[in-house]
């Protein structure tokens, strides 16, 4: 599996949103999710709404695009004061915005005009903090310039505390804002949906007022991915802490002195680096560095210790741990590591673990119609890399016996390098690739697709045949619209030498496969054993680049449009070959 990486539970993200919303509502405050923690990645901020979040957050425009593109279905608030070079954008890809400048929002009224769009915005108030708001002396000479434009609606008043000066959003600040929103209402004749009063720091004050007064609104993200407050970062009770995990490799393992040898002067960013004479020691080097996550906010799960970091290299001490080239190290992070680490284009992004089953298989449905409305869209820049037999490659392959004479299971040239090295691996295991499908004519697909058609027509033959289209429709495509017809899609299986059996992978016997919800790839009611074939399956492809289907776990795509789309590529580069000799 590639390394470094970030697995996500979004089964543990979903129980933290959904245990916040009931706690929050239970004195009627509403919270906002705050995406920017996990830059708006669509699989994360899906699991959001799912759980009930209707309003999303984020301080970058690029992460509200990206949740847009991918068909996020919520309303959007911008988090971070607008910038006037941006004020177009804004009012085009958000719903709402956070401001506290007059000269911002003239520039939101101007081009909420032009787009013919009603932009919402909420008024920021300096409680102390000193970071974005109006002063309250001048909200409202404010409000009243604001009244007279047109395009932009006052529809809330917010703060932020604790973020930049350390204030705490305590109770005589919770008073102090509700008691500004009951003035500005009063006299400007105004009913303010959101009185915001802040974010995951409001915990504590939450947990402990009897009166929340008109604060109804919070804008949490840390505490629904890292599980606690943020004024001592304290764990709150029935959340999870651990929904985040960073992964790194060890790529040194040597027996070195803890002492540099020779005359110390500046390291690579310009400090002075200090050392204790503690011996020789088992000094481990991790593919794991400052370019990929803020070093100083991860914490080892194993008893280590962090000697120090460069741009591409973490050292640590491993004590008495034999660590050999190769090994996986976790590591939890504080709010500023996941921030960096979930920014870095370096560090691998993989989601993981469903706690519930009903759940999970809504989202997959609901990731599959979305996935169905998108894949249109894709642009396909056809490479004419040619089709290659794998039948002929004299890899380390068995072939599932095909429903064509003289199939000869051909990819594209880069699949059949791609395929090449996983059949290695796995030769490495004692195990071997088991290619079921490859490249597929349409006359092969609508073969599949009547034959499988045929046999549930018998298995449910008081079903109508627009009832079994529609079952047979969730595992086998249509012949015009396949992914096997690219050369870019294979179905695969693995075969284990020592145990002499195709290996358990949660729906099949052998190569006989059971197709109901089960098939879809992390279905957390699976056998322990099942789930650890399927991940040994998915990331010895994904290790390769390619992306696993959306309901399938045996099916890997590569260079075409579902490729395209689920790795946020500009376009694929592989169209549909309807007859191997075009190539």
């Amino acid at each position: 599996m590639l390394t470094p990486r970030v697995e996500i539970d979004l089964g543990k993200i979903a129980h933290n949103t959904k245990t916040l919303i009931k706690l929050y509502a239970s004195k009627g405050i509403e919270i906002i999710g705050v995406t920017k923690g996990v830059c708006g990645n669509p699989t994360v901020v899906d699991v959001l709404v799912k759980s009930g979040i209707n309003i999303l957050a984020d301080s970058r425009l690029s992460n509200i695009k990206r949740m847009r593109d991918a068909g996020i279905q919520a309303q959007f608030l911008l988090l971070r004061t607008p910038s006037i070079s941006k004020a177009e954008d804004v009012v085009k890809y958000t719903d709402i915005s956070l401001n506290s400048e007059l000269e911002i929002i003239k520039k939101l009224s101007k081009f909420a005009l032009e787009h013919s769009i009603h932009h919402k915005i909420i008024l920021m108030v300096d409680l102390g903090d000193l970071r974005e708001g109006i002063m309250p002396s001048n909200l409202n000479q404010n409000i009243n310039r604001i009244k007279e434009l047109k395009g932009v609606e006052i529809v809330g008043l917010g703060t932020n505390l604790a973020c930049f000066g350390g204030v705490s959003p305590d109770d005589d600040k919770m008073k102090q804002l509700s008691l500004i929103a009951d003035e500005i209402e009063a006299q400007h004749d105004l009913n303010l949906t959101f009185i915001s009063g802040g974010n995951s720091a409001n915990y504590n004050w939450f947990m402990a007022t009897k009166n929340p007064g008109k604060v109804n609104n919070l804008r949490i993200g840390e505490s629904i991915f890292l599980g606690c407050e943020t004024l001592n970062r304290i764990p709150i009770p029935e959340l999870f802490t651990d929904a985040f995990t960073l992964v790194a490799e060890v790529i040194e393992s040597k027996i070195k002195p803890s002492l540099p040898n020779g005359n110390i002067s500046q390291d690579a960013f310009g400090k002075t680096p200090e050392f204790h004479d503690n011996g020789m020691m088992k000094r481990t080097i991790l593919n794991l560095g400052l370019q990929d996550v803020q070093v100083d906010g991860i914490f080892p799960r194993m008893d280590v210790d962090i000697i120090g970091a460069t741009s591409d290299h973490l050292i640590i001490n491993s004590k008495t741990k034999e660590l050999k080239v190769g090994r996986e190290l976790e590591f939890d992070m504080n709010y500023s590591a996941l921030l960096s680490a979930m920014t870095s284009e370096y560090v691998d992004k993989r989601s993981i673990n469903f706690n519930n089953a009903q759940e999970y298989c809504e989202m997959v449905e609901h990731q599959y119609r979305k996935h169905l409305q998108l894949l249109p869209r894709v642009e396909i820049q056809e490479n004419n890399s040619r089709l290659i037999s794998l039948k002929e490659s004299g890899f380390n392959l068995i072939f599932e016996p095909s429903i064509m004479k003289d199939h000869r299971y051909m990819v594209r040239e880069d699949v059949y390098d791609k395929i090449g090295r996983i059949s290695r691996v796995l030769d490495q295991q004692d195990k071997k690739l088991i290619i079921r499908s490859a490249w597929r004519s349409f006359d092969h697909q609508r073969l599949l697709w009547e034959d499988k058609v045929s046999a549930v027509r018998k298995e449910y033959p008081d079903k109508q045949l627009e009832e079994i289209e529609e079952l047979v429709s969730y595992f086998i495509a249509p012949t015009m619209k396949s992914m096997h017809s690219t050369g870019g899609a294979v179905d695969a299986l693995i075969y284990d030498l020592k145990e002499d059996c195709i290996m358990d992978f949660g729906t099949n016997d052998g190569l006989t496969m059971n197709l109901n919800d089960k098939c879809y790839p992390y279905h957390p009611y699976i056998s322990t054993k099942a789930k650890e074939n399927r991940k040994l399956l998915i990331n010895i492809f994904e290790d390769e680049e390619f992306v696993v289907d959306i309901k399938e776990y045996w099916h890997f795509d590569y260079g075409n449009t579902c490729w395209a789309l689920e790795h946020g590529e500009n376009h694929a580069f592989y169209g549909v070959v309807e007859h191997a000799e075009l190539f």
